[in-house]
């Protein structure tokens, strides 16, 4: 429950017959405000006011005319403070819709009944302005309220609001495009570059917490999520995944320094091959061997070696599979320096594939997201 404020010209018109006169030349007296003071004055109050008051500066701000028949007009300046029940669902692409009603406090109607004078132009709002909102219109009506064993008349004004989305575009929206997109860039930065990486994703994910609690402090403490809530914490979800994507890629195509094969025979010990332009002993059976000169021996080594650790390490999805959610520290080594040999310092196929999911599938969630906000208004 919010509340809103207005500052008005409250008129009304009664007639009372005992203070009819007859003066010539004289229809209609304009009376000082203490004189309401002494005659009878219908006890209006607005039943969902929370606060109002009558400006009184300089002198009370009241007019009173009085005519020959008994007709009363009195114009009073004030400034009421009532409650407006909105539903915040859709903050900040939501309406509202605010109700000022008012009523005799203590007469029912057997001793008064309210109307408006000019029907449905009875209200007139003029120089409206306000930062987060924009009047759509207003309506007009009366109806009759049952309490305490009675009826009172009562008249009512329907205020329609919409929310202006030009600040929240500027404040939070936009910023938070940016950060999201800025995560982003972490996929393009060497997988070996594990602190540029994790600084990156850990200062966006601040960031996008910070706009959240700004955002939330002039909120009322609804029970549900709003609109804002949704975008926000899907921002933070991205910018999170993306810290996790690199979690994936350290695990999975990056291995520490220093880390030792399982089994140290399993490489080929290059130490034991000449060098390039050398001369190589390759046995060809137990009777005789030949010598052939003029050799890539390095070659012959990688070769050789490649093809070992392809055949150790080139299992099936499954057996690769149980091997990562076990944390096999030695499959990771030998599958990763296999890999770097065949493909040297070449991008995560894991970025790669981040490069293109993130941006898309966020551009499907904003489509949505803002097509049901907006077309709902």
């Amino acid at each position: 429950m919010v509340s809103y404020s207005m500052q008005l010209y409250y008129r009304q018109v009664w007639y009372d017959k005992r203070l009819a006169f007859n003066l010539e030349n004289i229809t209609e007296l304009q009376l000082n405000n203490k004189f309401l003071h002494n005659i009878w004055k219908p006890d209006t109050y607005f039943l969902n006011g929370k606060k109002s008051y009558q400006h009184d500066i300089t002198v009370p701000n009241i007019f009173l005319r009085m005519r020959k028949d008994g007709r009363l007009y009195v114009s009073r300046r004030l400034t009421i403070r009532a409650r407006c029940p909105m539903i915040l669902r859709k903050y900040p692409m939501d309406e509202a819709i605010c109700h000022l009603s008012l009523g005799s406090f203590g007469y029912s109607t057997d001793d008064i009944i309210y109307i408006w004078a000019h029907g449905s132009n009875s209200v007139e709002v003029t120089d409206v302005t306000m930062t987060q909102f924009e009047m759509r219109g207003l309506k007009v009506g009366n109806h009759t309220l049952y309490k305490n064993q009675a009826y009172y008349s009562i008249l009512g004004v329907s205020f329609y609001f919409t929310r202006n989305l030009g600040f929240f575009i500027l404040q939070t929206y936009l910023p938070c495009y940016l950060i999201v997109a800025l995560s982003w860039i972490s996929f393009w930065i060497n997988r070996d570059a594990a602190p540029a990486r994790v600084l990156l994703g850990v200062t966006t994910i601040l960031s996008l917490a910070a706009i959240g609690m700004t955002v939330r402090e002039g909120l009322p403490r609804v029970p549900y999520a709003t609109a804002l809530d949704i975008f926000l914490n899907m921002c933070l979800v991205y910018n999170l995944s993306a810290l996790i994507e690199y979690a994936g890629v350290n695990y999975f195509t990056k291995t520490g320094p220093g880390s030792p094969p399982e089994n140290e025979e399993d490489e080929l010990p290059k130490t034991a091959f000449a060098t390039s332009s050398s001369k190589v002993l390759l046995p060809l059976s137990e009777s005789n061997t030949h010598t052939i000169e003029n050799v890539d021996a390095q070659h012959i080594v990688e070769s050789c070696t490649t093809k070992i650790q392809r055949k150790k390490y080139s299992g099936s999805c499954a057996n690769a599979f149980w091997n990562c959610l076990t944390g096999n520290t030695s499959y990771r080594y030998g599958k990763n320096s296999t890999m770097d040999k065949e493909r040297g310092l070449s991008v995560s196929r894991i970025d790669k594939v981040a490069r293109y999911v993130f941006p898309i599938s966020f551009g499907i969630f904003n489509s949505i997201y803002w097509c049901v906000y907006l077309l709902s208004r």
